[in-house]
Order: structure tokens, then sequence, then C-alpha cells
């Protein structure tokens, strides 16, 4: 190590060591104003970015940054100009994530304690956040995103949530996210008290929502479009003369097994719930109507093989517009209803 930095390092020290020893022995353990009402913190957040939403985890992924401030007069009149110290040698809320899923700190677990007693600290998080999703309208759902923060041990009447003068809805957000697939409004943030029903109690707490509609076009390319080819290929064997009974049948039977296959990979993507969705239902009548084309081939080859081919082509002739029109019934059903 060189000279100079060591001496920086040395300077860096003695600078934190004297602002310990200026600080009171008991400013880390009580909240100020204890005697006098409730302590309030002023929240500032800014949403920096949200990356992913997982409907399968029932999760999504974000970056946030939180400011909170409160005055502490045991403080005032400590330093000269503002200090930095270790977050744990003053009072300080103690603010946890609940829905956090797995999420890490960026900054250093400081505050900075101004000569009138007003202590700062910030910090970003970034990582998963649980929400819960009703996959109803499933891909054509709206979404509700939270993120809740407590104070342990303390009740509303203790500390007082407040939201940033600076910021009228509560929060502050990026422009725009990185999210592909997803809409994202505006955010909202407000005190709210948290209830713990095992204790019949309530803490405070601040809750931060956000909106959300997922991108039809999205699911449109990658799997809507790709379903509706695999149901218009099953077709092709109204236009194949029923006495061609092999390929007909082949082309009915991978329709249907090609499709199997497609729900296979969208269950990947999901949930297991406990209810059907839009595209559920959509993948459940287009099963159907392929397995009509397949029971259509086999009625059209008993009839050809008793010698009614006239009775075959009818059938094939009906089938070119009647199940075309039950499947645009369908879409309009599962995604216009």
């Amino acid at each position: 190590m060189k000279t100079p930095t060591l001496v920086v390092v040395i300077a860096i020290i003695l600078a934190t060591q004297s602002a310990l020893a200026a600080i009171p022995d008991d400013v880390s353990g009580t909240r100020p104003g204890a005697d006098g009402g409730p302590t309030e913190v002023v929240v500032g957040v800014y949403l920096i970015d949200v990356s992913q939403v997982d409907g399968a985890d029932q999760s999504f992924t974000g970056d946030l940054f939180v400011v909170l401030s409160w005055k502490d007069p045991r403080l005032a009149g400590v330093f000269e100009k503002t200090e930095r110290v270790p977050l744990d040698e003053v009072w300080n809320p103690r603010l946890q994530i609940l829905n956090r899923r797995q999420i890490s700190a960026t900054f250093p677990e400081q505050a900075e304690v101004a000569p009138d007693g007003t202590v700062t600290s910030r910090q970003r998080y970034f990582g998963s956040f649980s929400s819960p999703l009703d996959l109803h309208d499933f891909p054509l759902d709206t979404q509700h995103f939270a993120i809740r923060m407590v104070v342990p041990g303390y009740g509303p009447d203790e500390v007082r949530m407040a939201p940033s003068p600076g910021q009228p809805a509560g929060a502050g957000r990026s422009e725009s996210f990185s999210v592909p697939d997803w809409d994202l409004g505006a955010i909202d943030a407000h005190p709210e008290p948290y209830h713990i029903a095992a204790a019949g109690r309530d803490i405070a707490g601040y809750v931060i929502n956000l909106d959300g509609r997922r991108h039809i076009g999205f699911w449109a390319g990658k799997a809507l479009v790709s379903i509706m080819i695999i149901i218009a290929m099953s077709w092709v064997v109204f236009w194949v003369d029923p006495k061609y009974i092999a390929p007909r049948l082949s082309v009915a039977v991978t329709s249907m097994l090609t499709l199997i296959a497609y729900r296979f990979l969208l269950d990947g993507i999901l949930p297991r719930l406990a209810y059907l969705t839009r595209m559920d239902y959509f993948l459940i009548g287009s099963t159907l109507l392929v397995f009509v084309t397949v029971l259509q081939v086999a009625v059209t080859t008993r009839a050809e093989d008793r010698g009614h081919h006239r009775r075959a082509q009818r059938i094939n002739l009906h089938s070119r517009w009647l199940i075309p029109s039950m499947y645009l019934v369908l879409l309009g059903v599962c995604f216009l209803a």
C-alpha cells in the first residue's frame, strides 16, 4: 500500500472514531421524542427498474431506492457539519420489506447526521419481491404489484411514516422499465399500517403500489399465432378426398399431439393454478376442435368403406365452414368476452 493511500485510510478511521465518540450512549436504544408523541419518519422512494415478472414464481424483480429521514433532538449540536456514522450507532427505523424474496442492499449501512439532529439513511435494494397474481384473465390480465415496508416493533402511534414532500404520489419511478412483456403504469405510495393477526396489533408501515397490464402482442406472437396455425393445419383434412385415409389421419393426429406439446410448454411458465385461465379455455376448446376433426376423419372413412362416397364428400364440404366458424366463436368467447 502506498503511503498517501495509507494516510487517507487512517484519516477516515480517525474521523469515524471521532464521530462515534461524540454520539451519546443512549441514542441507539430508544426512539427520539418517545415521551412527546410519535416519531415522524419521512419516506422517499424511487423505483429505478422492474426487469421481470415471473408468473410461475408469483414474483417480480425490481430495483428500489429508499431514503429515510427523521429528526433526533439528542443529536442536535453534536456535529458542526454533516457526518456519516454507522447506522446501528443511532436510532433508526430498521426498515424491513415484508414481501421480499431474495434482495441485496447496495449501499453500506450508514446514516448522515446533520448539525440540527436530522438523520438521513439511504439504501438501494435489488432483487425479487413476492406478488400474488390473479391469472383468471391471462394473457389479457391486469395485475397489482406492491412492495410493503414496515418498522418492526413500533405501532402507528409510535412511528408515523410520512411521504416525502417532493413526491406528490408518495414515490417516483423511471420513465421506462426494462421488463419486455408488461406495460407498468403510475406509481403510488402511502403510509399503511400492517396488521399482525397473531399479535392482534398494527405496526407502522409504508406501501408502494404499481399496476401493470400484460402485452397481448408478446403472447400473440409467441403462442396464439402458433396455436392458430396448428388448428388451421388440421383443417387440411377437409380438402383431401376421404378415400385417402392415411394422410388425413396423420395430419389430424399430428395436430393433436403438437397442441398437447404446446400446452405443456405454457404450463412451465404459469403456477399450478386451482382455476382455469382464458388461455386454458382457449387450449381446451382448440383441443376439442382438433378432436372433432379426428372424429370427422373416422366418420368419413367409415362412410367411404361402406361405399357412401357422396355422403363422405358432403361431410367434408360442410366441415370446411362449420369447424372454422366454431373456432371463430371460441376466439371471441375466450379473448373478447
